[in-house]
């Protein structure tokens, strides 16, 4: 059904920033402060509602909603509500468990500071709740993520810590402001004793980095055991179980608790007595036997919680002063033995320093030179590439007025042609009339020269036909003389040498304008081209400029030279183990012998403790001691490597000074004689893994073998 919901059309996924559909709901548990009963804050816990009413907790369907990428979406719809309810109560807080998706996305800080500027809200009322796990799974990026979201002053609550996945140290770099010792381990606390003991070593750790709250107080037994190991802030459904509004009541315990805060335990304890005296009754001396034993174990041992993994610290100098060229090293990443850290690159001696300011001096004389120099030819050359550009342009134009002059000669020739073969046509005509006039007039001179012989006409008339006939003839000539003179005319057009009579003013124009622009364009085209090999000359000489640029003078060799000698000497990790810190970063200035980078040896580990000096002398120290990691259910064997009497904090400080931390002591010590204990121990599970620190301050408990009576 859930599912089916999940995946229908009118689904809450739809709307997911929308609470009146009823599916999707906020509840709240407050968190109390058991020794005032006031409220420190109201957890919001998500929960769905089915079509048929039944509430569903997160476990069911969170995977579904994860499965379809929405976990993001639901993060920011209940931090969007909890921020209108914070709104709306200006003096209360909340607390808003936050999903493992998204928090290598920095966009939900800007999202969360967007809604806390628009609403007013105080963020000091704002927290947010990551548990163990998702914080380990991605530990630097969620580490910068948490980082982020405290500068915008909300607050970080580590939520189900059992120290299984994160160490002390790590804890520590979270700075978070609250932590929640897990819920199954504070339900073992009524079960099992061990519990009890694991729980403390735990608390001594965290409490001196932040508040401790705890989880699943479910009835009076197990707050009364929270409280007996000093946890004052508590929740569970034995104070206030989930509601659908918050709860800012104050606590009121029962009065049977008021009066008596251990009578649960006292009558789980009599009961439990009851029940182990029936049980020595059935079992019999076999019973006793192991009653004695387990008495005999405690008698020949000293327990010690609150124990500390602890470490060799080797801090790495500069071999040499300069600047650092690389920088490789990062806090909590694992580095093999001989894997490079940084680089170094060596400062000059003086006698070098000051040839390099000489070098430097001329160097930045001889580019100023050349750059003076190189901007001028860059001046001239713009100049020139200007007026070059003109004188072409100029020389296009004269070109294009010559095209067009050209093209009316053509026409005006054109003309010419046409009229002259018009001409030869009308002459053709003349000279055809003219031969056709002497040969008429030659037969009349031809007939009456017979009619002559004949003595038919006189010799008169015979001589004026002769004449007649002879002009004839010469004026067919002279047609064929004009007609000659026509052709030649037409042909002389047509080669462009002569033109009519009706055309010689508008030629002569044409060819006297022709001749000039001939003459311009010549001229311009001298321009140019002694413009264009100026215009090269000039591209020449700074190209020559700025090879002399490039080609330093042997000074400026020489500095080169000077630089590429300076030595780079390199920083290499001289073991195996962990980047404990990072004093520098790449590009910073460092002296010779100053630390840059701290490593943590993982093959040289202990657990250490401050035990009083009573206690130490008790110790056995020719036997192996039991070490429990907290965490683990599997102890392991260490051996006593240090056994140290210290009489104040100054002289633990001198003795802790190749460690990575200093032990605690005690509060119930102060004053005592003390005695530093050193457990040598093998790396701890997944010590290896980044992040991990070698395990470096897990808590974990010491049981050490006491000396028989005799041997004190």
């Amino acid at each position: 059904m859930l599912l089916e919901t999940l995946h229908s059309p009118e689904s809450v996924l739809a709307q997911m920033d929308t609470f009146s559909t009823g599916k999707l709901e906020l509840w709240f548990q407050p968190v109390y402060q058991t020794k005032t009963g006031a409220v420190l804050h109201n957890e919001i816990l998500l929960r769905w509602r089915d079509e048929a009413g039944n509430l569903h907790l997160p476990q069911e369907f969170l995977p579904t909603l994860s499965d379809k990428g929405q976990l993001q979406k639901a993060d920011r719809a209940v931090i969007r509500k909890g921020i209108e309810l914070l709104a709306e109560q200006p003096d209360r807080c909340l607390s808003i468990n936050l999903s493992g998706e998204g928090l290598n996305n920095f966009e939900l800080i800007e999202y969360i500071q967007t809604l806390l500027d628009q609403s007013g809200v105080d963020p000091k009322q704002l927290s947010f709740e990551l548990t163990e796990s998702t914080i380990a799974k991605d530990f630097p990026t969620i580490r910068a993520f948490v980082r982020e979201l405290k500068s915008l002053g909300c607050a970080i609550v580590l939520d189900n810590f059992a120290s299984r996945e994160l160490t002390l140290f790590q804890c520590q770099q979270l700075a978070v402001d609250l932590v929640k010792v897990d819920g199954q381990l504070i339900q073992r606390l009524k079960t099992e004793p061990s519990s009890r003991v694991l729980t403390k070593a735990i608390l001594e750790g965290i409490q001196a980095l932040s508040q401790v709250a705890a989880k699943f107080v479910s009835d009076a037994v197990t707050l009364s055991l929270v409280e007996e190991v000093g946890i004052d802030l508590v929740q569970g459904h034995h104070l206030k179980t989930p509601s659908p509004a918050p709860d800012w009541t104050e606590l009121v315990r029962p009065e049977e608790e008021q009066d008596s805060p251990t009578a649960e335990v006292q009558k789980s304890t009599q009961s439990w007595r009851f029940l182990v005296g029936t049980g020595f009754v059935v079992l019999g001396l076999g019973a006793v036997g192991v009653g004695i034993a387990s008495i005999g174990y405690r008698l020949s041992h000293l327990v010690v919680d609150g124990s500390t993994i602890n470490g060799r610290i080797v801090r790495l100098q500069a071999p040499t002063t300069g600047n650092i060229q690389a920088f490789y090293a990062q806090p909590g990443v694992v580095v093999k033995s001989g894997q490079l850290l940084a680089r170094i690159s060596q400062e000059p001696s003086p006698q070098e320093q000051e040839a390099l300011l000489r070098l430097e001096r001329a160097q930045d004389q001889e580019q100023i030179r050349n750059q003076l120099e190189s901007l001028e030819l860059q001046g001239q050359i713009q100049v020139n590439a200007t007026q070059l550009a003109s004188a072409k342009q100029s020389l296009a134009l004269l070109k294009t007025q010559l095209q067009q002059l050209e093209r009316r000669d053509q026409a005006v020739r054109q003309v010419d042609v046409e009229l002259g073969l018009d001409s030869v046509k009308e002459q053709q005509a003349v000279v055809q009339a003219a031969q056709a006039k002497a040969e008429a007039a030659r037969l009349d001179y031809q007939r009456y020269q017979t009619l002559l012989e004949a003595g038919g006409v006189s010799a008169q008339e015979t001589d004026q036909l002769r004449l007649v006939w002879q002009s004839a003839q010469a004026e067919v000539q002279q047609a064929q003389s004009v007609l000659d003179a026509t052709q030649k005319a037409v042909n002389a057009a047509q080669a462009g040498i002569a033109r009519s009579n009706r055309n010689n003013i508008m030629g002569g124009v044409l060819s006297d304008q022709r001749i000039s622009l001939q003459q311009t364009i010549q001229q311009q085209s001298v321009v140019v081209n002694t413009m264009e090999a100026q215009l090269a000359k000039l591209k020449q000489q700074l190209n020559n400029s700025q090879s002399l640029q490039k080609n330093a003078p042997s000074l400026v060799n020489d500095l080169k030279q000077l630089q590429s000698e300076r030595k780079i000497q390199n920083v290499s990790a001289p073991f195996a183990g962990v980047v404990y810190t990072a004093e520098r970063e790449q590009g910073e200035q460092v002296n010779q012998l100053e630390p840059i980078v701290t490593l943590l040896d993982c093959n040289n580990l202990w657990v250490e403790t401050v035990v009083s000096a009573e206690q130490a002398s008790s110790i056995n120290t020719d036997k192996p001691v039991t070490v429990g990691l907290a965490g683990y259910a599997q102890t392991v064997k260490g051996e006593i490597d240090l056994i140290q009497p210290i009489s104040n904090m100054q002289q633990l400080n001198k003795l802790t000074q190749v460690q990575a931390l200093q032990p605690a002591i005690p509060p119930k010590l102060v004053g005592q004689p003390l005695t530093r204990i050193t457990v040598r121990i093998p790396p701890p599970p997944q010590h290896e893994n980044s992040q991990q620190f070698c395990g470096l301050g897990q808590a974990a408990r010491l049981t050490f073998p006491k000396k028989l009576f005799g041997n004190r």
